[in-house]
């Protein structure tokens, strides 16, 4: 079961290739090894899926609201807000208010540099979302399940502004909002800091449980966990490059996660293909390399093993602040995005965890 004062990995459940549809992939992963939390979505699990049928054995559910899903591509789901609540509902522990993405940027081809959308599309889609958020609440019947609104906004200032607005009708016993990306660091040009101190500053502020939606790099995860035991919350988080690691053909090697790509002719697999791969995982303890690569299924679940067990090795690491603070400098030298910044990172962590103002006067709003 997940407990406060900790971190937890949710596997996205997917509907996959070669028909590895979601009972198949759930049950095809408890043959292999027991892992009862996962992240549904109406539009990527199915909102045909039902708890009792699907997911029988599962102890913590959280149904996301599919807002990318429904408000991307030129044929959105016909379903409202209320349509994905009974189908949480019937499925979830925990269920995340369906939101507008105000995504604060778009690519532009021509010169390859993020443009920002304006203002007023960053207030259209808070306003949306929070209704929605809203009706959701007072909708809402099956009150063992927790609904957790979600926010929006890549630096604090727009996530706090965000909050602010929803929280003016209600308070909700949790929250969610997407981890802002590598490309859209505030700081500068050259990339002196990334905006997901200002948004765990947040989360440590509002002081609830979380859900962090979409980024799960070892750096991360180690700082979800030690912020999880220090605030005495549960933080949970999802990604889905478990799955989009399984479409590039990507092996998650143990435990940094680098990837060797069983697809890509210009980077060849240096692992025989009748040998077994130099992992532990239950996926590689019983089939050999050429056995992995073919099927799909077999790649997504050591994938999510190597996840899980970084999870479960990050909440034990943090016991320890000298462990956790070793950790944390080896990894930001080991990574490419933090390597030429490492003291303005390693200083924004440790304002963050312990206690001392976290300076991010250079971040403001996107806008």
């Amino acid at each position: 079961m997940l407990k406060e004062g900790q971190t937890a990995y949710l596997p996205v459940s997917i509907t996959l290739p070669q028909n590895w549809n979601v009972a198949e992939h759930w049950h095809k992963s408890n043959e292999y090894f027991y892992y009862g939390s996962i992240f549904a979505s109406p539009f990527v699990t199915g909102m045909k899926t039902t708890r009792e049928k699907d997911f029988p054995e599962a102890n913590h559910i959280v149904c996301d609201s599919g807002g990318f899903q429904f408000t991307s591509g030129k044929n959105p789901p016909k379903v409202s807000s209320l349509d994905i609540l009974r189908w949480q509902e019937g499925i979830g522990d925990v269920a995340l208010t369906l939101d507008y993405p105000a995504y604060s940027y778009k690519l532009d081809k021509e010169d390859k540099k993020y443009v920002y959308y304006p203002r007023k599309d960053f207030e259209k889609y808070m306003k949306l979302s929070n209704d929605n958020a809203w009706t959701m609440l007072e909708a809402q019947e099956n009150k063992k399940m927790e609904l957790w609104a979600v926010c929006q906004g890549g630096t604090y200032n727009d996530i706090m502004e965000w909050y602010e607005h929803l929280t003016k009708e209600h308070t909700f016993p949790g929250y969610t909002f997407p981890m802002s990306s590598t490309v859209t660091r505030r700081w500068n040009s050259e990339g002196t800091g990334d905006d997901w101190l200002g948004q765990l500053k947040f989360a440590k502020e509002v002081g609830t449980n979380f859900h962090f939606l979409g980024r799960s790099e070892p750096l991360l995860v180690l700082v979800y966990a030690k912020l999880a035991q220090k605030m005495k919350k549960l933080y949970t988080y999802d990604t889905a490059s478990a799955a989009m690691g399984l479409m590039q053909g990507k092996y998650t090697m143990p435990f940094f996660l680098s990837a060797l790509n069983f697809t890509k002719t210009t980077e060849p697999v240096k692992l025989d293909k009748d040998e077994h791969p130099g992992c532990n995982c239950p996926v590689c303890r019983k089939h050999t390399v050429g056995e992995i690569i073919k099927t799909y299924g077999l790649l997504l679940l050591h994938n999510v093993w190597v996840r899980v067990e970084w999870n479960n090795l990050c909440n034990g690491f943090v016991r320890d602040d000298d462990i956790f603070d070793d950790l944390v400098n080896k990894m930001l030298r080991l990574q490419p995005t933090y390597k030429k910044n490492i003291d303005k990172y390693k200083q924004g962590i440790d304002n963050l965890i312990y206690d001392e103002p976290l300076k991010l006067e250079k971040v403001g709003s996107y806008f």
